[in-house]
């Protein structure tokens, strides 16, 4: 039973179009800090730095460590006058503005794209969403009277708000399941999930052989595919105590 209405469906695509739209945002950030980065050390360099001119001498601290020993030669063979009209250049601290403003940026972008990462992640990997307790869901619809057993419980999120929720749910008869489909879709609402698929199954309990046998699955896998179930090998019944 796949239980849909026009307002869920008009927020789920609101909702699963974020992911995309923060990814856009993100991809725009970068470009944008990157710009910045570009003006800021333009302005930076043009207003601050000053150049060793094309030709004559220069003092220029920034290039390597031997430069003391060039200035201490320069400074033997000139006056003082003549190597206060040298021109310097500077300053150094211009020059590690853009390697810092770069890293920076980094650590941005990635604070940024770690939640939107992680949550990509999270929904390729199938996981159940952080805000549903599987367990309350599964305790839930084994309380109601007509379910016999409730198993296969499975939910995971397949984009922003959209959860699907699919359960094996186990009733005397058809006659007891439709009574009781209404209560199961309103649980999976109640939960936020509400793209549901039920597979009813129905088993007369008999008294002597105990709710051990109404947990089983009508229809298991064969033989060679059972331990490719979610539920491994060994069924776990979920069956009312």
């Amino acid at each position: 039973i796949s239980n849909h209405s026009s307002l869920d469906m008009e927020v789920d695509e609101d909702t699963s179009a974020q992911l995309n739209m923060r990814g856009v945002f993100l991809h725009v950030l970068g470009d944008a800090l990157g710009s910045v980065i570009v003006v800021v050390n333009a302005l930076v360099f043009y207003s601050y730095w000053t150049p060793c001119p094309k030709d004559g001498p220069c003092i220029n601290l920034c290039i390597n460590d031997h430069c003391a020993e060039n200035i201490t030669q320069m400074s033997a063979r000139m006056n003082a006058t003549e190597l206060e009209k040298i021109p310097i250049a500077g300053p150094c601290w211009v020059l590690y503005l853009d390697p810092a403003l770069c890293l920076i940026m980094v650590c941005i972008l990635l604070y940024t794209t770690y939640p939107l990462l992680k949550e990509s992640a999270l929904i390729l990997l199938q996981t159940v969403p952080k805000q549903i307790d599987i367990r309350s869901l599964n305790e839930k619809l084994r309380k109601l009277e007509e379910v016999e057993a409730v198993h296969e419980l499975h939910v995971w999120q397949l984009a922003g708000s959209r959860i699907i929720g699919t359960a094996h749910i186990k009733c005397k008869d058809p006659e007891t399941y439709m009574k009781v489909a209404k209560d199961i879709k309103e649980i999976f609402h109640d939960e936020g999930i509400h793209a549901t698929t039920i597979q009813p199954e129905f088993a007369i309990v008999d008294s002597d052989v105990g709710f051990e046998a109404v947990g089983k699955c009508e229809f298991p896998c064969r033989t060679q595919c059972a331990l490719k179930q979610c539920c491994g090998a060994a069924e776990k019944t979920t069956a009312k105590k």
